[in-house]
């Protein structure tokens, strides 16, 4: 599926993940294109690959850098069940998890100028972050997505999305009819937001 700002395409144009979301990324393990530090967008979003992952013995959200720097720990969360996670255009690592039934997101909200953590609509399943266009051009236009899905009264699975530039409050119902786990979300090599979904978690 490709992703336009506001509606799902009518015309799919598939595409090559562009790294590193062609990996596969685990339950409790993330990876995403980001800058050079945390909270350094000067060398722009997409000078090195970054790892987020859960440790179940510690509780810790742990960063990772690829190439250059050290790592950090964002957030201590007990019980984590899935996790995933996406920089902002000032280089904050923003997470949704899931805990239990329960789906959360970790975000830095510039109203407050500062970290709030916020409970998710019952049902959310996978919920998985990406900013959508990580090019120095787009800048001025580009955003945290959020996408989960939610099982249906008749079984049947439909995809939802919000904005960090709604502050997350808005549910848009993107997909009705769909599989029920997101798998991998991110441009393509044809400049395209694409989702994929799946059968199995």
């Amino acid at each position: 599926m490709a992703i336009p700002q506001d509606r799902m395409s009518t015309e799919v144009v598939e595409g090559v993940f562009i790294a590193p979301e062609e990996r596969t990324h685990g339950p409790l393990q993330s990876f995403e294109a980001g800058p050079i530090a945390l909270n350094d967008p000067s060398a722009g979003l997409s000078y090195q690959v970054w790892e987020l992952v859960w440790e179940p013995g510690t509780g810790n959200f742990v960063v990772y850098p690829e190439t250059t720097g050290g790592s950090f720990i964002i957030l201590n969360v007990a019980d984590v069940l899935h996790c995933s996670f996406a920089f902002d255009n000032n280089g904050h690592v923003n997470i949704a998890y899931t805990v239990g039934g329960d789906s959360y997101l970790y975000w830095y909200d510039t109203n407050v100028a500062g970290w709030v953590t916020t409970a998710l609509t019952a049902g959310t399943t996978k919920p998985t972050l990406n900013l959508d266009d990580k090019r120095t051009t787009q800048t001025n236009s580009n955003d945290i997505l959020l996408w989960y899905t939610k099982q249906q009264v008749d079984f049947t699975w439909n995809l939802y999305k919000r904005e960090q530039r709604e502050r997350f409050l808005d549910e848009q119902l993107m997909a009705t009819g769909v599989f029920p786990y997101i798998y991998k979300v991110g441009m393509n090599d044809v400049l395209r937001g694409q989702l994929a979904l799946r059968m199995t978690a």
